[in-house]
Formats: C-alpha cells, sequence, structure tokens
C-alpha cells in the first residue's frame, strides 16, 4: 500500500501544471519547467480572449540569455523584463536562500526568506519586480508577483 501510496504521488508531482495569470485574467497552462534551463518559459494559451490578442496559440518568456531561435509561426515570444524566469530557475533547482542574484552589471534580485521567499528585481536603481514565492517539498506552488499583477498557480 505505501508503494501504491508513493508511486501515485511521484506520478502528480511529475505531471504538475501551472496556471499563469496577469492583470487578474488566466492567459494560460505551463505543463512544466523543463525550459526553465534554457532560460525561457513556454506556455499554451487557454483564454479564449488572450489567444485572439496575441494570434497565436502559445506564448514564451524569455530573458536575456535566451539563445533559441524565435522562428515558430505559432508561438508569441515576449522578453521578460520582470525576471521571472531567473527567480523560476533559482525556485526550480531548489537553489534558493539569501543572497543577491546579478542579472548584468546594473540589474539584480535580492531574495530573502521570511515566511515566504521575497524577492525584488531591481533594474538601473528602480523597482521593476517584487513578489513572494512559495516552495513545499521542493517544488513551487506559487509566484505572486505584485507590482505587474502576474501570478503562477500550481493546479491541483
Amino acid at each position: 500500500m505505501k508503494f501504491l501510496l508513493t508511486l501515485l504521488l511521484l506520478t502528480n508531482f511529475a505531471f504538475a501544471s501551472y496556471t499563469i495569470k496577469y492583470q487578474g485574467l488566466t492567459l494560460g497552462n505551463i505543463e512544466n519547467f523543463d525550459t526553465i534551463k534554457d532560460n525561457y518559459l513556454e506556455a499554451t494559451v487557454t483564454n479564449k480572449i488572450a489567444r485572439l490578442l496575441l494570434g497565436k496559440d502559445k506564448f514564451v518568456f524569455y530573458n536575456e540569455d535566451y539563445i533559441g531561435k524565435k522562428d515558430d509561426e505559432n508561438t508569441k515570444y515576449k522578453k521578460d523584463k520582470y525576471a521571472i524566469v531567473y527567480i523560476l530557475k533559482k525556485a526550480a533547482a531548489n537553489n534558493t536562500k539569501d543572497e543577491r542574484i546579478e542579472v548584468k552589471k546594473d540589474k539584480f534580485i535580492d531574495v530573502k526568506f521570511d515566511k515566504n521567499f521575497n524577492f525584488i528585481y531591481n533594474s538601473r536603481n528602480r523597482i521593476k519586480s517584487k513578489g513572494y514565492f512559495e516552495m513545499k517539498d521542493g517544488e513551487l506552488e506559487t509566484l505572486i508577483e505584485e507590482i505587474n499583477s502576474i501570478k503562477i498557480i500550481k493546479n491541483k
């Protein structure tokens, strides 16, 4: 019985998907964070209004280190100016501790642990992004970015 329960829990974690919301509007689903290691985040557009506005079925947020091609005609590519990809990369690696992550010469992310992991992305002495994320058993549960109202929530 313990083996079966363990197998079911591992299967659930392996296929965990996430919902991404922007300004309260559900944009789509993220199947997994496998692409984070390549400096981008890929999501499928599930909202009909968002699909109509984008004109695409998928969207990709990529950071400055992304070296992939941007030639898929069914995908909308958007540079991640809020450092969400960097923050998710740290969370996915389960390498989260109080630290300053230098993105470029005058851009950095401060991560602090309180009750949750709080982050502040500072670019040229301006706060561009601020929020927190919650981890449970080494997996991301939620990421809430407060300034730009971005939410990434694990589907139950």
